[in-house]
């Protein structure tokens, strides 16, 4: 039955005296009876009992709980009902005229007439009624209403605060809270809490509140709360008590527990509660949803944008436009245009420019977002500004990159705090991008303002600036980053593995384990450097198991992002075939992109390729590359190009040149046996033994197997140090168990001799053997005169006779004499 049906016939039968109106007036009327006290207030109008009545169906609110399940119809129906007898009201009680002023605004979005609702709060102001003038520059101020510029709005409400008006105390501190003048509220409400009027005292617990969660004040917040629930019947009190609730909810089953709260509030008028359980039920829906599971929260999204909730309108239009459950592109645009041009509604407006900026929906138009972008700026919204910024910055609709102008529209935008402007500013300001002089000590305030409003990437820049420090403050440096990174900044989970791995912030020990979690959460939200780092975890084992085809996968993933270490690594993959199969051509494909991109040490590895052949040999390339790295302080080019030039490996006999190659080397800290061999056989510097001995320790300390041997052959001949057979022994063998042929040849010759070690044929000539069998000249020769005379092994004249042939072969010159064979 319609409303309009169901009105008239309680209509008739209140006239016909068969219906009689028995409701308790001090109880909160239930919305089944709610439409008969309106019919008998409508035909009580000008009874004593009509300002009970008028109180009950309206003063307490219970008119929208009446409304808020009707259709469209039957809401036109009672809406038009309420302001008939409101206006009639009204020439009775000048109350009312608020009330019809306030019908007129705070009902569904269909229906409302601003134009009106401040016809009718005049009448009240008019009419003496105490509250009206505050409420109409309150919603001047707010711009619901749009009669008074905001800022005179203010300062009228302001004055009438200031002349003592509880209702002006009230409707300003509502205001002033949120400002800087926030702490002056205290003590301009205590006037509210003497007045004997509830509705005043409600106000005076509202604001205290907001002056607590200001102060950050937890207890005295809660108290209040209380109180103005138990005192004034707060429901606005409810509300927020219920938001602390939620916001202290372990789990989504403890956030629904709070839905019949939020229900009961919704159904007192209050759509904050409707929008609160759409977000709980949309949290509870998990990753499987299917069409049917978003009834509810629609339902109760749509409810709140009708009742002129727009964030309400800005959710249910998102949902239209990204969840593909639901997904209707052509209503979630409609939404946003309205909420645009209707109600001027920011995030409507910035959803809009974004969507035209990316070509989502829309066919890309950066020249209109940009003109989005700046009609926002007018109306001094701070994160257009941003935007125009970020725009700027990057260029726009042909437009060349401005970085001045994009300065000074992020510093426009920091002014209002907002923390990405701010983070923007720090960054210009440290790296001097707007053309200035790169100055970090001016960039750090305003990385440190941001990072006080929990932005990810100032925390960042933070951590980086604890590091630079003449100090450096690496546990200062590892919370920054960690904090970042619990806010789920990708970059921040990558420097915290990295911390984490090798304990930079002396922790205790390295961790791993936690630092492959942290290398793995940020390849997980495609953090370019924690993908690589992962890969690497992978390959050396750090906090996982060693699996090579997770390694590979993400070398690749990352190469196709250009990521240089990753390009380099899988190109020597390649070209080793360590986790794949070998392919020198895809070895030098990546390598040549990762030195294209600008990474020295690729270009290192492609000279290396170019003078040694791996694919095709181009010895000046090579070189001129090698030359290059150099130039860049790689170290491995210095030594390689040492190499080139004391081997005479193009025999240029320019072996001069290596020792410079070599000393570049060794002031970057890297040594091998070249800058060793120069000193001791006098190459490129006069010959010095001592130093040779010198540098093939250093070297061999830090674990050069070519040094090692070197310094071997110092103890064992007494070069630049004093002989020591016992020392040279175990350098050779050391070396010797790594597969050197020429260690493993010195090993043999003292175990066979006892030479500084006690003799042991046995394992003599089995290392000997080892020699031997690579082509060792002297180990074949010496190997030989063992089968003949039986040392270590039983005589045999047929294998002596082999292997002074092989020794012969390889141009062993007793040899040649005992075999009588023509020299190679």
């Amino acid at each position: 039955m319609k409303l309009s049906e169901e009105y008239s016939i309680k209509v008739a039968a209140l006239q016909s005296a068969e219906h009689q109106l028995t409701v308790d007036l001090s109880k909160r009327i239930t919305p089944d009876i709610w439409l008969d006290v309106l019919i008998y207030f409508e035909h009580n109008l000008e009874q004593s009992s009509a300002a009970e009545l008028y109180d009950a169906l309206f003063e307490k609110g219970t008119d929208f709980a009446a409304n808020v399940y009707l259709n469209e119809e039957d809401y036109t129906f009672f809406i038009d009902k309420i302001r008939t007898i409101l206006a009639r009201y009204a020439a009775i009680n000048p109350h009312a005229w608020v009330e019809l002023g306030l019908q007129h605004i705070l009902c569904r979005r269909h229906v409302v007439e601003k134009e009106k609702a401040s016809l009718y709060l005049n009448r009240g102001i008019d009419a003496g009624v105490e509250w009206a003038s505050p409420l109409y520059l309150y919603y001047n101020y707010l711009g619901l209403l749009a009669d008074i510029d905001r800022d005179i709005a203010k300062a009228e409400l302001d004055a009438l605060a200031l002349g003592g008006d509880l209702w002006g105390i009230a409707y300003a501190a509502h205001i002033d809270v949120w400002t800087d003048k926030y702490e002056e509220v205290f003590d301009r409400i205590q006037l509210l809490k003497q007045s004997p009027e509830r509705k005043i005292l409600r106000h005076y617990y509202e604001a205290l509140q907001f002056y607590y969660a200001r102060k950050e004040d937890k207890g005295k917040r809660l108290q209040t709360l209380e109180e103005g629930i138990t005192m004034a019947e707060s429901r606005y009190c409810r509300f927020v008590l219920n938001e602390i609730k939620r916001a202290e909810a372990a789990s989504i089953d403890e956030q629904e527990l709070l839905v019949p709260e939020y229900r009961e509030l919704f159904e007192y008028g209050m759509m904050d509660a409707a929008v609160q359980i759409a977000l709980i039920k949309l949290q509870a829906l998990g990753n499987n949803r299917e069409k049917q599971d978003f009834e509810e929260p629609l339902w109760y999204l749509q409810k709140a944008y009708d009742y002129n909730n727009n964030y309400a309108g800005y959710r249910l239009a998102c949902l239209y436009l990204y969840q593909e459950a639901v997904q209707d592109i052509d209503k979630g645009l409609s939404l946003l245009r309205l909420l645009d041009e209707k109600d001027r509604y920011v995030e409507a407006q910035v959803e809009l420019a974004e969507i035209l900026l990316e070509g989502r929906f829309l066919p890309r138009d950066e020249k209109s977002a940009f003109l989005r972008f700046s009609a926002m700026a007018e109306k001094n919204i701070a994160y257009a500004k941003l935007r125009m910024g970020n725009m700027v910055e990057s260029g726009y609709d042909g437009v060349a990159p401005d970085y001045k102008t994009a300065f000074a529209y992020y510093q426009d935008a920091a002014t209002d705090k907002l923390p990405q402007a701010l983070y923007q500013v720090g960054r210009y300001l440290k790296y001097g991008i707007h053309g200035e002089e790169p100055d970090l000590a001016a960039a750090l305030p305003y990385f440190e303002e941001a990072a006080g409003y929990n932005n990810a990437t100032a925390l960042t820049e933070m951590g980086l600036a604890a590091e630079l420090k003449s100090e450096p403050d690496y546990k200062l440096a590892f919370d920054y980053f960690s904090r970042a990174a619990d806010l789920g900044y990708p970059y921040a989970y990558y420097l915290k593995g990295i911390y984490l791995e090798n304990d930079y912030h002396q922790s205790g020990a390295p961790q791993p384990k936690a630092a492959f979690t942290a290398f793995e959460i940020g390849a997980n939200m495609q953090e370019l450097n924690s993908i690589y780092e992962l890969a690497r975890c992978y390959r050396g084992g750090i906090g996982t198991e060693i699996n090579l085809d997770r390694m590979i996968a993400l070398y690749q993933q990352a190469a196709e992002r250009n990521h240089v270490q990753a390009l380099t690594d899988l190109g020597l993959c390649y070209e080793y075939g360590y986790g794949l199969n070998q392919d020198t051509f895809k070895a030098q494909e990546n390598i040549k992109k990762a030195a294209d991109l600008g990474f020295p040490y690729a270009t290192y590895v492609l000279g290396r390729y170019y003078l040694t052949g791996l694919v095709q040999k181009d010895a000046a390339h090579g070189l001129q590359l090698l030359e290059e790295a150099a130039q860049k302080n790689v170290a491995e080019a210095l030594l390689l190009l040492g190499d080139y030039f004391f081997f005479d490996y193009d025999q240029l006999e320019e072996y001069d040149k290596g020792f410079d190659y070599y000393t570049r080397a060794e002031k970057l800290g890297y040594l091998t046996e070249g800058i060793g061999m120069c000193y001791e056989f006098g190459v490129g510097v006069e010959v010095h033994p001592a130093k040779a001995f010198g540098y093939y320790k250093q070297a061999a300390e830090r674990g050069n197997q070519q040094a090692s041997y070197r310094l071997a052959r110092c103890y064992y001949f007494g070069i630049g140090t004093e002989i020591d057979k016992a020392a040279s022994f175990g350098y050779f063998m050391e070396v010797a168990q790594q597969g050197n042929v020429y260690a493993s040849y010195f090993v043999a010759v003292q175990l066979l001799e006892g030479d500084g070690i006690p003799m042991d044929l046995r394992d003599g000539v089995e290392w000997l053997m080892k020699a031997a069998e690579a082509d060792h000249a002297d180990a074949q020769y010496k190997l030989a005169n063992c089968y003949l005379m039986g040392d270590g092994v039983e005589e045999n004249e047929d294998l002596a006779l082999e292997w002074f042939e092989r020794a012969a072969d390889n141009g062993h010159e007793d040899a040649i004499r005992l075999t009588k064979k023509t020299r190679k």
